[in-house]
């Protein structure tokens, strides 16, 4: 993937965020992703009750695998298995809004983070 690419995917993950997480919560959450080549894990952190530690939990996976985009959630065992609700797509964006979207409750399963503080 070109650099111009990841740097647009960062500034839409990063506007995501902004919108994603209330800024009164943000002491308590907050979203990070990491690249692995192809693919991008979203994580949620929360800070360990010991500590300055984050704790990180992976939310979903993006792989960019012939052209299209696939969504990809972890099974019971951990391992990244594809989301069959939701179809691959050249568009990114279109992926990230149907993680947003969650109908299945997948990927969001709290809901609202500003009601559990």
């Amino acid at each position: 993937m070109d650099e111009f690419t990841i740097r647009r995917l960062e500034a839409i993950l990063n506007g995501y965020f902004e919108a994603k997480v209330p800024k009164e919560v943000r002491s308590s959450v907050r979203l990070k992703y990491v690249w692995d080549g192809k693919a991008m894990i979203l994580f949620e952190e929360r800070p360990h009750f010991h500590g300055r530690q984050w704790l990180s939990t992976a939310i979903v996976q993006f792989r960019l695998e012939r052209n299209q985009w696939n969504v990809y959630a972890q099974n019971a065992s951990h391992d990244w298995v594809p989301v069959k609700s939701i179809a691959p797509s050249p568009d990114f964006e279109r992926q990230l809004e149907q993680v947003e979207l969650d109908p299945e409750g997948i990927f969001w399963p709290s809901g609202d983070w500003a009601e559990t503080f």
